[in-house]
């Protein structure tokens, strides 16, 4: 999906589209800065489907791109296996990628 309807989907606020909108942000998105920090507000949410598909979204920017700012995405992962600790794996695997490919 382009930029545009990433972004409506984002402003809906509804679950299923946010994870869509994220989603499509790691895989598609030109813009990593704009997309990093898109991708790191939400991982905020109270949703835990938004956080996973935000955390998700990071690994692929880091796949996509080869670079990534660690410092704040090591940092919202410390605080999101605090409020979700059933996302552990699924930081675990982001990480990887994040060794990978940056």
């Amino acid at each position: 999906m382009s930029h545009d309807e990433a972004t409506k989907l984002l402003a809906s606020g509804v679950d299923t589209n946010v994870t869509a909108a994220l989603v499509s942000i790691g895989l598609n998105e030109a813009d990593n800065t704009w997309a990093l920090n898109t991708c790191l507000n939400y991982l905020a949410s109270e949703s835990e489907s938004v956080t996973a598909s935000a955390i998700t979204a990071i690994g692929h920017l880091a796949r996509r791109h080869g670079v990534l700012d660690k410092e704040p995405v090591l940092s919202a992962f410390e605080n999101v296996k605090e409020k979700f600790p059933t996302l552990e794996g699924v930081i675990a695997d982001t990480l990887d990628d994040i060794d990978a490919f940056t």
